[in-house]
């Protein structure tokens, strides 16, 4: 069974990302994206207590 992500806001939004094979705790922690043309990386992760499947941007993260 495959486990998609999808991206909310930011320059990523409604992009996916697919998961499937990480841990509930990968998942659960998100992830700094590489965006071309930012010298920085999207910061992108799940809302407390939300889906984990939908990962909000929360700004930049330097890269």
């Amino acid at each position: 069974m495959s486990r998609i992500v999808r991206y909310v806001g930011g320059p990523l939004d409604g992009q996916e990302l697919d998961v499937t094979g990480w841990t509930d705790e990968e998942i659960r922690t998100g992830t700094y994206e590489i965006v071309d043309g930012w010298a920085d990386r999207a910061d992108y992760e799940p809302e407390p207590g939300g889906d984990p499947l939908l990962w909000h941007y929360r700004g930049p993260a330097p890269g």
